[in-house]
């Protein structure tokens, strides 16, 4: 009925804007993570003197370049530089990135509670995620964009599972484009919850179809994920031992000191601070009142049922065991931000790079709003479910009051700047994870882009100044060493009139070109090495795989014939 459509439209909009309506209030506010700017003009600089996929940033590191988007997830950057591109400044840029994330984990949300439970379910679902404290801590507190882009992508995921066991031929294409959209956009969240979604698909496999068939095809969208996102994970586990990386793992950013206490779920403590050893933390780890109350709810309908399938085997097994199924997933996820769990993060040396335990909550809070939603509809009698689900969506709505900064400014644009200059001096040394590793560790921005041993700077001509390609003319003189003001890494290569050459690193860390006596042409050229020539091959097969099998039927059988 169409009261109904509205009225499903008026509460989606309604959660959507207690979710966002510090975004939409005029000026815009300081979080921790203040470097959205910069890494989208930084992505908007490369792409434009053409470079792509976009691995090296030239103004980060001090002005002497970095592979920044060869490690950190490129995907909410890609959209940022676009629409940059395209004239909005980047506040608004940053906005939209906020707005979007909001929005698509809003639809995720409901499509999969909806798709599980119906609309009552998916409405809770879609309230419960979307209003998640730890939404608006990544948002308003740590301004972890990238790690909410990530949140984002989770519930599609469960998603394109949901309808690949229901014979559905959009579930592997929602399921493909959800899973690469995760691993472009928080490789630790991915890191987190991809094994989690496997045994989420095992268990609503086994409840519901237990065909092969169905198997095999969420495993294949799995492998078509990775092999689409193959041109950034596939370089950024192999070569991140070329950077500093390994200094985020020690002192403040050790994991051991991040571990959250049972307490902080429950208690609606709320601030602006940061995370440290023991349970007063700056920052809230809260549930929510909302979450929690469907959770209690939740846990005495499983009882209740459990009861009366001892007394009556009429009641279906298989909806206690998804349910139970679901706590144990969410169980888990929040163990794993605790200190007992400890000997796990100790056996898994990967998990060290989450840092902080209590990313946990990114997955942990999926699995309890389809709590929630589950809860809502195993309520019987049509009253009933309207009258719970009124009430618990008002209490979720109330989370709005956790959704605001600490405070606005009239000039965001003295934090967001996008000037390089201060992107070289006061961005970089918050930026530092993916300087070269044989770069100094004391370093101020160049005076010069090239230095020419012997005071013979006054002869030199430069002809190419990109990011990725610097290219000299030097007069006639004697032998000199050309030194350019880039942070040697793995795939620049060197040339001497257009011959590859050997160079060797400066006394930081930067290229450094001996010239023999004559006139030359010096230049340097960011290039593939062969993980990442390989990677990219294989994202572009993939890509090919997946925009034949996305073809309509009748398409398919005439590319066939």
């Amino acid at each position: 009925m169409v009261w109904k459509k509205w009225t499903l439209s008026l509460i989606l909009l309604l959660v959507f804007f207690a979710s966002s309506w510090a975004v939409l209030w005029p000026g815009f506010f300081r979080v921790h993570d203040f470097t959205h700017a910069a890494r989208i003009v930084e992505m908007t600089t490369a792409l434009s003197e053409g470079q792509f996929p976009v691995r090296w940033v030239k103004n980060l590191g001090f002005g002497y370049g970095m592979p920044l988007y060869e490690f950190y997830a490129p995907l909410p950057y890609y959209l940022g530089a676009a629409l940059y591109w395209l004239g909005l400044d980047a506040v608004l840029t940053i906005k939209f990135l906020y707005l979007f994330c909001s929005l698509l984990t809003l639809l995720g949300a409901y499509k999969l509670g909806a798709s599980l439970y119906g609309r009552a379910g998916g409405i809770i679902t879609a309230a419960a995620l979307t209003l998640a404290p730890y939404r608006a801590v990544n948002l308003y507190v740590r301004g972890a964009l990238s790690e909410a882009w990530g949140i984002m992508a989770l519930p599609w995921i469960l998603y394109g599972l949901v309808l690949v066991m229901k014979r559905r031929r959009s579930g592997w294409l929602i399921l493909v484009l959800a899973l690469a959209t995760l691993l472009l956009s928080h490789n630790l969240t991915a890191l987190m919850f991809v094994p989690l979604s496997g045994l989420f698909a095992l268990l609503y496999w086994s409840i519901n179809s237990r065909q092969l068939k169905l198997l095999l095809t969420m495993a294949g969208s799995y492998l078509l994920a990775l092999g689409l996102s193959a041109f950034y994970w596939w370089p950024a586990l192999t070569e991140n031992h070329f950077t500093k990386i390994n200094s985020i793992l020690t002192g403040y950013f050790a994991y051991n000191l991040h571990f959250l206490y049972i307490r902080q779920f429950i208690k609606p403590f709320w601030g602006y601070g940061g995370s440290g050893w023991g349970p007063d933390d700056g920052i809230s780890f809260f549930l929510g009142f909302g979450q929690l109350l469907g959770l209690t709810l939740l846990l005495w309908l499983v009882v209740k049922k459990s009861w009366r399938l001892i007394r009556n085997m009429r009641y279906e097994l298989r909806q206690i065991g998804f349910a139970l199924g679901m706590l144990i997933l969410l169980a888990f996820s929040l163990f794993m931000s605790l200190g007992r769990s400890e000997l796990i993060w100790q056996a898994i040396p990967t998990l060290t790079f989450i840092q902080f335990p209590w990313r946990w909550l990114s997955v942990a809070i999926l699995f309890l709003a389809l709590l929630n939603g589950l809860a809502v509809n195993w309520l019987s009698g049509r009253t009933t479910r309207l009258a719970v689900t009124t009430g618990l969506l008002i209490v979720l709505l109330a989370n709005a009051y956790f959704f605001r900064p600490e405070s606005f400014t009239a000039h965001p644009e003295d934090i967001y700047y996008t000037d390089p200059l201060k992107i070289q001096t006061q961005m970089s040394s918050i930026l530092p994870d993916y300087i070269p590793i044989q770069m100094s560790q004391d370093l101020t921005p160049p005076s010069q882009p090239v230095v020419v041993s012997g005071g013979h700077d006054q002869n030199l001509t430069v002809l190419v100044d990109r990011g990725q390609q610097k290219l000299i003319s030097l007069e006639q003189g004697p032998a000199r060493t050309v030194t350019f003001s880039v942070a040697d890494f793995p795939g620049w290569q060197s040339y001497l009139d257009a011959a590859k050459v050997e160079h060797s690193a400066g006394p930081l860390g930067q290229i450094q070109v001996e010239v023999p006596a004559g006139a030359h042409q010096v230049g340097i050229n960011w290039e593939s090495t062969p993980i990442r020539h390989w990677s990219d091959w294989l994202s572009v097969l993939s890509l090919l795989v997946f925009l034949y099998l996305a073809l309509p039927n009748w398409l398919t059988k005439k590319v066939k014939s």
